[in-house]
């Protein structure tokens, strides 16, 4: 039975490959930041029907070295899909430093011990950096740009660090690159994708004149297994994305599914930028008004033959799960 290391088992989308990997027969080691959320990662999957007997659990720390050597020691494939994700304008260092070096030790414990394929979860956030509107899989955020969040230079400087370290070893590896992901956590512990957008949605007295990308979770992670068991991916970045959604039509998707609360007119851009200036939180949403970014996924369709489901079942699952747990109401 082969055995596959995923960094951050508790984790959104790692919980989902997870679910995968066990029904297509591997032998899972994952990593949990603490011991409680060992008992969580096993309940969630009992919940789900997946049995648990074929995963070893250990405990590390993306800012320490133990226990990294010893954890991957046997595993072919490497999934790193850990990393922080914090909200809001925090200190730089706080995202960066954690993303890169504990990329940097599952990386040098993959190659330590032989395995033979390492797949980084990474981000549209290292594509979409740059002066664009029309994005694929080649392009990269400008790390020169000064009005770059932490969130988009974490993920940017940790997926050029492993190109760096995978080119000067034998190694082989690929990038996942999703847009928004959304959908329901199975864990139940909710995804900041989802505490972020669907949750901002329903507080908005009027919706901005915006788009945004979106791809269903259980497909990101489809990606992922599809890419880790592909030789055609090696070297490749796969930015992933279903569609992209102008925000107005996301919530007219809420309201038909029940959520009489969301808003469903449109604020027009001259207001929405005339309020940007009083309020930092809402200038990076008025560069955006009125755009409609057009993205290409040829290396997850050409490579992967990889075709997302419609991403709507998912925004209403997420917010049916937001509702379940007392953030949302109808």
């Amino acid at each position: 039975m082969k055995k596959v290391f995923v960094s951050g088992g508790s984790g959104y989308i790692a919980m989902y490959c997870i679910k995968i990997l066990i029904e297509k027969g591997y032998h899972i080691v994952t990593s949990v930041r603490e011991k409680s959320q060992i008992e969580l990662v096993k309940k969630s999957l009992s919940k789900n029907n997946v049995p648990f007997e074929n995963i070893d659990f250990t405990i590390l720390n993306l800012l320490k070295d133990e226990g990294w050597d010893d954890a991957l020691r046997g595993c072919e494939y490497v999934l790193h899909v850990a990393s922080p994700v914090i909200p809001g304008d925090v200190d730089e260092d706080s995202l960066v430093r954690p993303a890169v070096e504990g990329m940097t030790r599952c990386l040098n414990a993959a190659i330590k011990n032989g395995a033979k394929k390492f797949i980084q979860t990474s981000s549209y956030a290292a594509i979409y950096g740059n002066d664009k509107f029309e994005h694929s899989d080649d392009d990269w955020t400008d790390l020169s740009d000064k009005s770059l969040h932490p969130y988009e230079i974490s993920k940017t400087k940790s997926e050029k660090k492993m190109w760096e370290m995978v080119e000067n070893s034998k190694i082989k590896a690929c990038a996942i690159n999703p847009v928004l992901v959304l959908g329901p956590s199975l864990t139940e512990v909710l995804s900041m994708s989802n505490r972020l957008t669907i949750k901002k949605v329903f507080n908005l007295p009027f919706v901005p004149d915006m788009a945004i990308s979106v791809v269903g979770v259980q497909d990101v992670a489809d990606a992922h297994v599809r890419a880790m068991e592909s030789s055609e991916s090696n070297g490749k970045r796969f930015l992933l994305s279903e569609k992209t959604i102008k925000l107005i039509d996301l919530a007219r998707i809420l309201k038909e599914a029940g959520f009489s609360k969301v808003p469903t007119r449109v604020i027009p851009n001259f207001i929405f930028k005339f309020f940007a200036l009083f309020n930092p939180s809402l200038r990076s949403i008025s560069k955006r008004l009125g755009s409609f970014e057009k993205l290409h996924t040829k290396n997850a369709n050409n490579i992967l033959n990889w075709y997302p489901k419609s991403a709507d079942i998912e925004i209403i699952n997420s917010a049916k799960q937001l509702h379940d747990v007392g953030i949302l109401k109808k």
